[in-house]
């Protein structure tokens, strides 16, 4: 690979866009084979590789949006410079984690691709269970989970429960988990069980393209879910 001498350059004329656009700053990304890193604020782009090499975009060139990607583009001491993030979800080829975009970088003839943005971004919210171990959810029975900053909650069935969940590097973990004591039908107590081993036993998850979650247990029974009804 060639080195690029750390050097902060003028980017092409315009104004950028907001950051809370298309995410908190400032905005991450990764790639591998070959290792990379990127980071962008209101101020700046900064690309570096893994062997040290660097460059830093100031300001942030106008972005292009087109078909649900934002490009933004920048000279680089004669070379072009091209940032592209795609709304769609990216899985990390290393770690299996999912991320909220595809982050594309070219600078010169190299070309560069990874994922970015928080993993949280794709857990917050509400889900509607589909599935618990591969089976829809039984009669009179509604399971659900909402992910909230570093809490975790939900109808487990039956009754509602609470507990925390950790993202780290390499996965999806939940923590000691609280419920309320009300009794329901067997069929829904069991599946309430089921439900409640799946998440304490949790090690990572999965979105597909349409959506739908996937939490994965080390064991590998699954819990699915959809986004709840707004």
């Amino acid at each position: 690979m060639r080195m690029v001498r750390t050097v902060t350059v003028a980017a092409l004329a315009g104004v950028a866009m907001p950051l809370a656009a298309w995410g908190a700053e400032p905005f991450r990304a990764q790639g591998n084979e070959p290792f990379w890193s990127l980071r962008r604020t209101d101020d700046a782009i900064t690309f570096q590789t893994m062997d040290g090499a660097m460059v830093t975009i100031s300001p942030v060139p106008e972005e292009n949006v087109s078909d649900g990607a934002r490009t933004f583009r920048a000279d680089v001491e004669g070379e072009d410079f091209v940032l592209t993030i795609t709304e769609k979800v990216c899985t990390d080829t290393m770690s299996g984690m999912p991320f909220p975009v595809r982050v594309s970088v070219t600078l010169g003839a190299d070309a560069y691709d990874g994922c970015g943005g928080e993993p949280a971004a794709l857990l917050a919210g509400d889900w509607t269970v589909t599935a618990v171990d591969g089976a829809p959810p039984v009669a009179d029975s509604e399971p659900s989970l909402g992910f909230e900053e570093t809490r975790v909650s939900g109808n487990a069935s039956c009754n509602r429960f609470f507990g925390s969940y950790h993202l780290t590097g390499e996965g999806l973990s939940v923590g000691e988990m609280g419920a309320s004591m009300m009794m329901c039908a067997d069929p829904v107590m069991a599946q309430e069980r089921a439900m409640l081993s799946i998440l304490e036993a949790t090690t990572g998850f999965a979105v597909a393209d349409d959506g739908m979650l996937t939490l994965h247990a080390a064991d590998g029974r699954t819990l699915s879910a959809k986004r709840a009804d707004p």
